[in-house]
């Protein structure tokens, strides 16, 4: 990124009262980047802690059962992330700065409290809690980029804000590495870390100028659920809520269980549960690789589409496809490991790298005194329906004996999707709504 690229704001904003889009792009960034390691450290660390909590709760910790409850994990950490349409909401009547580092503190001292679980009911209650911090950081941080850059530095930042996510799945790869020293809950207390970065936020972040008018301007209402579902609001409303069910749904139960599929495989043929971590680790550290790229590639993707309907149809049969060619042909039929790690930087590329395209899209379908509100809403609506996908899988392995053809068959989602994506309003080419 270049100096133009992230050049202070233009004097639309009195000195003293904005902050340079670097430190903006920075900070947002960097929240999200550990919201999305400690969302990692999860899916590397699966097999061992829902084996340990199953047996201290008396029940066998036999393959179908780690996976029935691994899901309902999954799916509680979800319904957390559901409920925090509530930050969204805080944050248009209160500042996206100050709710931005509420949630951080909220994800980073739950998901350090999952370390020290004595319990599958314990265990879950931070789990929800974890995700409820979670799903807010996003709802407050991408309103607060979106209102405190250039309207020509806007698309390109908040397509590239998004990369947080792949980096902070990456660095959870490279830490279960450590999953072998320092076990499971050595993994979940490393998620207080991120708790560090407030201090940070509140020194050096100043709520955007615009963010404050809304609320303060004469005759400024409060946010209101019931104004999301009134008129031509209701049909962005709607439609952002169903295509991050989608996306949600699709990511959480397909991409995600990617390396535990990659440990089930090596070790029934074999390998060491050490050796199929590390292996699991590569294959993370490989798909969000894939991600990544989308990520970086995603504002000139979208341009060069000239549409957001446009650009997310292709990621929706993309990643329908992909995960088809992945867990259907490579996993199955072929059953070869090799070349299913080999596929997946495809499956991140498709299946998260879509979500930079929503971090443009969805800001812009809503007013900015309804923006946090709103947005947070879509991505919580999606996590409501997405929770199911988990548990549906778990269901699904049990029943069909098989990881990858129970991840073929929720993929559907994708094809399922496509009508609501020409339901949303195209905004692609305006300016980010006053």
């Amino acid at each position: 990124m270049d100096h133009v690229s992230l050049a202070a704001v233009p004097d639309r904003a009195a000195a003293g009262r904005v902050t340079s889009s670097t430190r903006i792009f920075w900070i947002t960034w960097a929240g999200w980047m550990l919201d999305g390691f400690d969302s990692a450290i999860y899916i590397f660390v699966l097999v061992p802690a829902v084996s340990e909590l199953l047996a201290a709760g008396g029940i066998e910790p036999a393959r179908g059962t780690i996976a029935l409850y691994g899901g309902y994990f999954f799916s509680i950490f979800m319904l957390g992330w559901a409920c925090s349409m509530f930050w969204g909401w805080l944050a248009d009547r209160i500042g996206r700065v100050t709710v931005m580092c509420l949630t951080i503190l909220v994800y980073s001292v739950f998901t350090g409290l999952c370390g020290l679980a004595g319990g599958l009911a314990s265990f879950a209650v931070f789990r929800f809690c974890a995700g409820f911090g979670v799903g807010g950081e996003w709802a407050a941080g991408t309103p607060l980029l979106h209102e405190s850059v250039s309207e020509h530095q806007r698309v390109r930042l908040a397509g590239w804000l998004h990369t947080a996510t792949p980096t902070g799945l990456l660095l959870g790869a490279a830490a279960s590495f450590l999953a072998p020293v320092i076990g499971w809950r050595g993994m979940f207390l490393l998620g207080v870390l991120p708790a560090l970065l407030v201090v940070a936020i509140r020194a050096t972040v100043k709520e955007p100028l615009r963010a404050q008018q809304a609320r303060t301007e004469p005759g400024a209402d409060q946010p209101s659920l019931a104004d999301m579902f009134v008129g031509s609001q209701a049909r962005a409303t709607w439609a952002a809520g169903l295509m991050m069910s989608c996306i949600i749904l699709g990511l959480w139960s397909s991409t995600y269980w990617a390396p535990t599929l990659v440990i089930s495989k090596l070790v029934a043929t074999g390998s060491t549960p050490a050796a199929a971590q590390k292996v699991a680790a590569i294959s993370g550290i490989i798909t969000n690789i894939g991600t990544l790229i989308g990520c970086l590639a995603m504002p000139f993707i979208a341009t060069w589409f000239g549409s957001r309907r446009r650009t997310a149809t292709v990621f929706f049969l993309g990643a329908f496809t992909i995960n088809l060619v992945a867990y259907l042909g490579a996993a199955v039929w072929l059953d070869s490991v090799t070349l299913f790690i080999a596929l997946l930087p495809l499956v991140g590329f498709f299946t998260n790298a879509v979500f930079a395209l929503y971090t443009i899209w969805l800001p812009e379908l809503f007013p900015t005194r309804r923006r946090a509100f709103g947005s947070g809403f879509a991505f919580s609506f999606g996590r409501i329906l997405g929770a199911l996908g988990p548990t549906i899988v778990g269901g699904l392995v049990v029943v069909t004996g098989s990881y990858p053809e129970a991840l073929a068959i929720i993929s559907l989602i994708y094809l399922l999707g496509l009508p609501t994506i020409w339901l949303a309003p195209e905004t692609a080419g305006r300016a980010l709504p006053a």
